[in-house]
């Protein structure tokens, strides 16, 4: 027996569910930056981006992006106080490029968008991409979580981790409220949400130092066969119909 009532969802909106459910954004620009310093930021955090995936996170260092930018280190020090900073702004980057990257190819496949459809379609989609290792920065943003989980203790890496956790909770339980429409779920969506995030940032991170962890066709069919009760409608409990 579920630990949950089954939960009706949007019960509390009138009509059906929108269409669509906006992705959650992730940009390194600073609000009120001038076009000129906009430039110079986009061009530091290319430069860390390009040394992470050519050298290795470890390589990455106030020096190594000055001589690529060709800045000294008080113009880079402008634009971003310290390296931590530019992490951030590169993981802001990362996270961007491979929500699009995923939309798009979505799209190509004929998976209906956030919103609309099944919420299993694209989780099944995703899932499956993941496991052919699609996605050329995946392995240098689980380096970058890793230095933020890391080093929780710096407030800047810690809230920017729960942030980017909480934009992705919020979108995918709006996905299955909406998809849902007025149907009865087994659990929260919130609940799922979160239960979703936990599978692919665990398969992720283990297939990022471990590329056989696991039989990856089985695995998948595995995580489908336990998600699926969690976006399967129940029934009215008896009085709970619709007069």
């Amino acid at each position: 027996m579920s630990a949950f009532p089954a939960i009706p969802v949007n019960d509390a909106h009138a009509g059906p569910a929108p269409r669509g459910v906006p992705l959650p954004s992730f940009s390194a620009d600073a609000g009120g930056d001038s076009p000129t310093a906009r430039k110079r930021r986009d061009e530091i955090v290319t430069a860390a981006a390009d040394i992470i995936a050519r050298r290795g996170l470890h390589e990455l260092s106030l020096k190594g992006i000055e001589t690529q930018c060709k800045m000294s280190r008080g113009q880079l020090t402008y634009y971003f106080k310290s390296k931590e900073d530019i992490l951030l702004a590169v993981f802001d980057r990362m996270l961007a490029g491979m929500i699009r990257e995923a939309v798009d190819t979505a799209e190509r496949d004929g998976v209906a968008p956030p919103g609309e459809g099944s919420v299993l379609d694209r989780v099944r989609h995703a899932l499956e991409r993941m496991m052919r290792g699609q996605g050329p920065e995946r392995t240098e943003l689980h380096s970058l979580i890793h230095t933020f989980l890391a080093q929780v203790h710096n407030d800047d890496y810690r809230h920017k981790l729960a942030a980017a956790n909480a934009a992705w909770r919020e979108h995918v339980a709006a996905d299955i409220a909406a998809s849902a429409a007025h149907a009865r779920l087994p659990v929260p969506p919130a609940v799922t949400a979160s239960i979703v995030m936990a599978l692919f940032q665990g398969l992720g991170g283990q297939l990022a130092v471990d590329p056989d962890a696991f039989d990856r066709a089985a695995l998948t069919d595995a995580c489908l066969r336990i998600l699926a009760p969690l976006f399967t409608p129940v029934p009215d409990a008896p009085g709970e119909s619709d007069d």
